[in-house]
């Protein structure tokens, strides 16, 4: 019969060693979107972000001032996660979320939560269903000056929804000093960077 851990109990060495794979195990279900195969890490010069392992990126492109970012299930197209970036943050995120709760009009109910992440960052996250497809938007602002960003997870299901909105959204975050937010030169890759004069 196996031992059970008290807290007058003396961990041995072992004991410990295979309560943190039990805790890593438990900890890895949790994290994994339903499809399975974890999480991977995102990161170009201007954003970073969590991903679903083995999704496909769509490459895309963005103007100076903004950088976007989106990747979808080839299993389920339906499936998705776009990240956006731009500065400067033209309004609060608040206003952002109403500004799109407003714009999906009276015919389709959205809803619009104000939510709180570990480490005291909050967001405004609008709900809504349009066409079959399950959509949460996430709204909130990084950096000093403040970057606007934008997480749009889109899923064919609720409860595909519910778990992509666990991890993902808290995982997008700018490069505050990214080439697309600071210098045109640096942005553009036709564009020789200038060196100082020695």
């Amino acid at each position: 019969m196996p031992a059970r851990l008290s807290w007058g109990a003396r961990a041995t060495p072992w004991s410990v060693a295979l309560l943190g794979a039990a805790v890593g195990v438990a900890l890895g279900v949790i994290v994994a979107p339903s499809g399975g195969g974890g999480l991977a890490a995102y990161r170009s010069q201007n954003l970073w972000a969590l991903v679903p392992a083995g999704w496909k990126d769509e490459n895309r492109v963005s103007p100076y001032g903004t950088a976007v970012a989106a990747w979808f299930d080839t299993a389920n197209p339906l499936d998705t996660i776009a990240v956006r970036a731009a500065a400067p943050a033209r309004t609060a995120a608040e206003a952002r979320a109403f500004a799109r709760a407003r714009a999906l009009g009276k015919s389709h109910s959205s809803y619009v939560y104000r939510i709180s992440w570990p480490g005291g960052r909050s967001a405004w996250e609008v709900l809504y269903t349009l066409a079959g497809v399950h959509t949460a938007l996430f709204e909130f602002d990084a950096c000093s000056p403040a970057i606007a960003m934008t997480v749009t997870l889109n899923a064919s299901s609720s409860g595909k929804l519910f778990d992509m909105e666990q991890d993902l959204p808290q995982g997008a975050e700018p490069v505050c000093d990214g080439a697309a937010f600071t210098s045109p030169d640096r942005a553009d890759i036709a564009v020789p960077l200038r060196l100082p004069a020695s």
